[in-house]
């Protein structure tokens, strides 16, 4: 009896100290939803964003303010050129422009926002984009601010409200598997971009459906689930980006086919759910047609261009190294990948190998039917996607099931966030029933660490990690495994908290506003100019194509996700280059004597050099050079009258005009005026 009481107090002795601990996890947790609008009142308040921007400073640095760069923390991204160069001045350039549909600063026709990047616009279809809605009343830099301040802070609320669910409320291991989800690599390299996008809306997804179910005798509850689909499943539809939407699409498909099956007989439906559903589907519908009938002709042309035009995968491509690749997430935001780019190899981390070995013992028998459901969903799905990832399918079949617009780099990555989800389902599990055998959790040990070591000897990754630091992966990885076999909680947590801190929160800087753009001397220069001749033509040499229509100002060579047919035809009426601007492309261009030619550089951009008479015929009112383009007024053709510099960049502003009668010399001019004289 006194060794009995003896062990008992052994047990609450601790379970006393985890209350006492858990007191303050709870209290954190209750207020999450205050904490989280806290969050994004400081963040907003004081003008912060996670844009790397900066980045062009390398490019004009010549700024009015005294400042240097705007980044307090962390550093600028070159290679998040999506992000920077890209959709964060389209969003800008909105605000610019009052947000409209079509932005008339993109080329003579102006480009579809809603194809760019979803920009925000004035439009119905922005219901589905609510990290936007921060643009229409906070205005261009704190918008900005909103953006990633709503995106971090919902993303990490509903990973918990979907974790939460997995792991039948275990709250610590839920929260860092928010923090694991909203800051992994794959996120954090992809932010501003689709991955974000998608992944933020499927987990807005998961959690309604679920809690549709769930809290079915709840009518408001019902109501407020059936709102958050519509909102998130029009966002979802509008991203288009079917390489990420497809896949992702089956994991919803498979997730709630499986909780319909499961809850059809514990529910009663009645007439609130043919209300909520039928108008549901019926408010998504007409945003769809709405979107189809004022953006089909720009949503065509994307489909039809030569790149990325309709690429069709048939799938059972791929390497060891990129179903691994997420071995390198740590290192990689403080030493670039060198057989690649850092946000191609980002992925979320998983135990997918554990997990699927240790299925016999998790994922059979009748036991807590409803958790098993959650993990055999998606087993299921990791294995569909590894079967399209290392199989495929023939082509008419993989086209009939839309999977021809996946391509297997693409589909590793949604693999990866599904067995994310399925490795933090099955800790929770295996901490709550015990049901795996030592003997073979040594097994699984041994596994794990031979599957580590090998995948990066046998990849590239043996070209980026020295033999110490593949040593220390295949080690520490096994370590932080045995941590969750065990049930060794805290070192767990301590553990995978650091490895979610080292691969996600160095991604992105911390930036205080957009002075990298709008405090430039050129820029305010650029503005001034615009304002006293507005609505002209610009022309942007060498890599600031996508710098003047952030401003507000018409801009022929832009960032394109479909050609301005319209435009082009004016200089290529028979479409012989077709090849170079039917495209997805980043554009470069430049003003000459010489002949009109066209350069593609790399699949997403070209180069088009214009001689006079067709800038002429486009209309180009004013050119941004680093050239002395004066020193073409002595041909007598076109007359460039400098405006403004050269800065310390080198940058000069020239207007330039089209005589249509032969320009007299001046030295000419003053010795007729001496003859009459």
């Amino acid at each position: 009896m006194e060794k009995q009481t003896r062990s008992a107090r052994r047990k609450e002795k601790p379970k006393a100290n985890q209350a006492d601990s858990n007191l303050v996890l709870d209290l954190f947790l209750k207020l999450r939803y205050l904490i989280g609008v806290l969050v994004i009142v400081v963040i907003v308040t004081f003008n912060l964003n996670g844009s790397s921007l900066g980045v062009w400073d390398k490019y004009v640095s010549q700024r009015d303010d005294g400042k240097k760069t705007d980044v307090i923390f962390g550093q600028n991204r070159e290679v998040r050129s999506d992000e920077w160069l890209v959709q964060t001045p389209f969003y800008l350039s909105q605000a610019e422009e009052d947000f409209p549909l079509v932005n008339e600063d993109y080329s003579l026709n102006g480009q579809n926002m809603i194809i760019a990047y979803n920009s925000p616009v004035k439009d119905i279809t922005v219901i589905g984009k609510p990290f936007n809605w921060g643009f229409f009343f906070l205005g261009r830099d704190r918008g900005l601010s909103f953006y990633w301040a709503m995106k971090l802070v919902v993303m990490v609320l509903l990973g918990f409200e979907v974790l939460m669910i997995l792991t039948k409320r275990k709250k610590a291991l839920s929260l860092i598997g928010a923090f694991a989800l909203t800051f992994s690599p794959a996120v954090q390299w992809w932010f501003m971009q689709h991955v974000g996008d998608l992944i933020f809306f499927t987990l807005g997804l998961m959690t309604a459906f679920y809690h549709y179910f769930y809290n079915h005798d709840k009518k408001w509850l019902r109501t407020l689930m059936m709102l958050l689909v519509v909102i998130f499943g029009i966002g979802f539809i509008l991203v288009i980006y079917p390489a990420h939407q497809v896949m992702l699409a089956y994991l919803l498909i498979f997730y709630f086919v499986g909780l319909l099956i499961y809850y059809s007989k514990k529910i009663s439906w009645d007439l609130l759910d043919v209300v909520l559903i039928g108008g549901a589907v019926l408010f998504i519908g007409g945003v769809m047609v709405h979107f189809w009938l004022t953006s089909k002709d720009a949503l065509l042309a994307s489909l039809n261009t030569l790149y990325p035009g309709k690429r069709v995968s048939t799938g059972g491509k791929w390497t060891i190294g990129e179903f691994f690749s997420f071995l390198t997430n740590w290192k990689i935001p403080f030493e670039d990948i060198n057989y690649s780019n850092n946000s191609e190899v980002a992925l979320f981390y998983h135990f997918f190998p554990t997990v699927f070995l240790a299925s016999p013992f998790v994922l059979f028998g009748k036991k807590d039917s409803e958790q098993k459901l959650l993990g055999r969903i998606l087993m299921i799905f990791c294995l569909f996607s590894i079967f399209w990832i290392t199989v495929g399918l023939p082509k008419w079949l993989a086209e009939i099931t839309l999977l021809s617009y996946v391509p297997p780099l693409r589909a590793i990555l949604t693999f990866s966030f599904a067995a994310c989800l399925l490795s933090i389902w099955f800790i929770a599990y295996i901490w709550r029933e015990d049901v795996i055998p030592i003997w073979y959790k040594f097994i699984l040990l041994a596994v794990n660490a031979w599957s580590y070591f090998y995948a990066i000897t046998h990849s590239k990754m043996d070209n980026y990690f020295s033999d110490f630091e593949t040593i220390a992966v295949a080690v520490l990885g096994t370590v932080i495994l045995a941590f969750a076999l065990f049930g060794w909680r805290r070192l767990f947590y301590l553990a995978f908290a650091a490895v979610i801190i080292a691969s996600g929160f160095f991604v992105n800087p911390v930036v205080e506003g957009t002075g990298a753009i709008f405090e430039k001397t050129l820029a305010k220069e650029i503005r001034k100019i615009d304002q006293q001749d507005p609505g002209k033509v610009w022309l942007t040499e060498d890599e600031l194509y996508n710098f003047t229509p952030t401003l507000g100002v018409k801009s022929f060579n832009t960032v394109r996700f479909y050609p301005d047919m319209a435009a082009w035809k004016k200089i290529d009426p028979k479409e012989e280059y077709e090849k170079y601007y039917n495209r997805y492309a980043h554009t470069r261009a430049f003003i000459a004597k010489e002949d009109t030619k066209f350069i593609l550089d790399r699949p997403d951009m070209f180069s088009v050099t214009l001689n006079f008479e067709d800038a002429e015929k486009l209309g180009i009112n004013y050119v941004i050079s680093k050239r002395p383009l004066t020193d073409y007024n002595q041909l007598y053709e076109a007359q460039f009258t400098q405006l403004y510099g050269p800065d310390k960049d080198g940058y000069m502003i020239f207007k330039v005009e089209y005589p249509d009668y032969p320009v007299v010399p001046q030295t000419q001019t003053q010795e007729n005026q001496l003859v009459l004289q």
